[in-house]
Formats: C-alpha cells, structure tokens, sequence
C-alpha cells in the first residue's frame, strides 16, 4: 500500500513538472501545434467529440470568440483526426484562425501532459509558463480571467 502511495505522488511529480511549460507536442496528424512558439497566450483543451461537457464548452466559446482573438487554442483529441474536423466544423471553430483542432495519439498526450481527462484545459501564459488547469466542464469567464 505504502508503494501504490509512493509511485501515485511520482506520477503526479512528474505530470506537474510536464506541463509546468507549454509542451512541445510534433505530431505528424496534427502540425498545427508547431506554432505554439508565437508568443502569445494559448489554451489547450483535451475533449472527446462525443462527450456532451465539451459540447457545451466548444457553443460556449464559439459564441465569445472575440474574447479569444489575441489567444491560440488548441483542441486535442485521441479520437480520430476525422471526428476532431467534423467536431470543429459543427461548431463552427475551423471557420477561427485562433483554433486550431487536432488529433493526438494515447501515448503521445500522456507524453506531453500526463494522465488527462475530457475535459481538461490547460492555459498557458504568453512566456509559455501554465497558469492554469481544470479538469471538468468551466465556464469562458473562468477561462478568460487567466489569459
């Protein structure tokens, strides 16, 4: 039991150290992640395309997109790259030069941001340092507050 303890506060040292900075993530499906060297703030959400919080979450800043026009945000998927589009089109967020929707594999999300969930949002100041992270369902207000 001591050891189950002991390795869970490791991973969780580990994950925190990972996504302290902004990942590099090089996906060969997904090159948009590239340029997250621009210097301005970013936000990554990972979300499932049949999940109905990310539903919520992509109507929701789809319709305050103005609000995110000096900000990247990358949607990230381990679905694949043909559900992440047809999400992105429903929405309307491949129609937003500020979006940028992809598909990663399992192995490579936990490589650049450890154990996540759907959804769970990462926001990343312009110097690339996290200022935030929420695991669940929040509201644009929450999000814009830290950009």
């Amino acid at each position: 039991m001591t050891y189950k303890i002991l390795d869970r506060l490791a991973v969780r040292k580990e994950t925190s150290h990972k996504i302290h900075t902004l990942p590099s993530v090089a996906s060969a499906k997904f090159t948009a992640l590239k340029p997250m060297l621009h210097g301005k703030p970013s936000i990554v959400i990972f979300f499932d395309p049949d999940c109905e919080l990310c539903h919520r979450e992509a109507t929701q800043i789809r319709q305050q997109q103005a609000a995110f026009a000096n900000t990247s945000v990358y949607w990230l998927t381990t679905q694949s790259l043909t559900k992440a589009r047809a999400f992105a089109h429903q929405y309307g967020l491949d129609t937003l030069s500020m979006m940028h929707v992809g598909a990663l594999t399992r192995e490579e999300a936990y490589q650049a941001f450890g154990p996540t969930s759907v959804p769970h949002i990462f926001i990343y100041g312009a110097d690339k340092r996290l200022r935030k992270e929420y695991k669940g369902e929040v509201k644009v207000e929450a999000l814009l507050k830290y950009l």
